[in-house]
């Protein structure tokens, strides 16, 4: 093996980085990411991701311009003891914690005014499409409802889990950002809705969108996603010559466009999974987030 390649490691993976050796195997890999699961009790999810690739919560970033390396699903790894080994046929390539990186926990939405959320959902909702299916918009207005009236979710979570094409189907991009904002937002609704992910997921995705839906759970996320909700909260940083409302009008749109460039369809998923959380946490607007949604392609944001 030659000289193991320095990576930022997020410190949600420390316990299985820096624990005995244990088995892993490549379960998925994308031009710039490289997906493994470890053996482990928690059935960890680890991310080696190049610079360009999407900061996900369970990544180690490579420090160098190099690319993950691109073997099939299947491929035997360890982790542990601070590394990461991938075995192939023809190598041994290794990869060492150089540094460790905080992924984002979006916090204290709960004290931003209700009439300024009001304003943010009325611009994200005029702007972008529900990029749902008729059953996908179904399953979510059942959602709404039985989180907003005390009620177990399991039926709607469980029509939305594995609903769409990719790593992460749209129906999970919901389901994550909705989880995230609940649990930004203080919300109750955050926890029955977190039971009912954890419970069904293993056994109704993919394998990267159910690890990466834990993370969710937890309130973790990309970096695009936490910006949104900073936007939302209308924590954005006015200039010597703009006011606070100023600096919010120029970063909603920014940070909607940035998220709205995740992936094929990711973004999009993600940024309504903001709205429906909203649409639970405060009842009255349920309507408008979820009745109203356009149903055609995103149009563009400008950033």
């Amino acid at each position: 093996m030659g000289r193991p390649f320095p990576v930022a490691a997020s410190a949600a993976l420390e316990l299985a980085l820096i624990g005995p050796p244990r088995p892993a195997t490549v379960i998925a890999t994308t031009p710039h990411a490289t997906y493994l699961e470890v053996a482990d009790p928690e059935r960890t999810l680890l991310c080696l991701a190049s610079s360009a690739a999407i900061r996900v919560p369970c990544a180690l970033v490579l420090e160098s311009r190099s690319l993950p390396p691109q073997v099939p699903p299947g491929t035997t790894a360890e982790v542990g003891n601070g590394y990461v080994t991938i075995r192939t046929d023809n190598a041994i390539t290794g990869f060492r914690v150089h540094r460790w990186w905080r992924p984002p926990r979006p916090r204290g939405l709960g004290t931003v005014a209700p009439a300024r959320l009001a304003a943010a959902v009325r611009w994200l909702t005029g702007r972008v499409a529900d990029p749902l299916d008729p059953a996908g918009r179904t399953a979510v207005a059942d959602l709404v409802t039985a989180l907003a009236a005390g009620q177990a979710p399991d039926d709607p979570v469980g029509r939305l889990l594995g609903r769409g094409s990719g790593l992460t189907p749209t129906g999970d991009d919901v389901l994550a950002a909705a989880l995230v904002t609940l649990l930004a937002l203080g919300s109750p609704a955050a926890a029955p809705l977190a039971e009912a992910v954890r419970a069904q997921a293993p056994t109704a995705t993919t394998t990267v969108s159910a690890g990466l839906l834990r993370h969710a759970a937890e309130g973790r996320c990309i970096p695009q996603l936490a910006d949104l909700l900073a936007a939302v909260g209308g924590t954005g940083h006015p200039t010597a010559h703009s006011s606070a409302s100023d600096a919010t009008a120029e970063t909603l749109p920014r940070a909607a466009g940035a998220l709205l460039a995740v992936g094929n369809c990711s973004g999009a998923g993600l940024l309504h999974g903001v709205l429906v959380a909203v649409a639970i946490a405060h009842e009255r607007l349920a309507n408008g987030v979820i009745a109203t949604r356009p149903s055609a392609q995103p149009s563009p944001v400008a950033a």
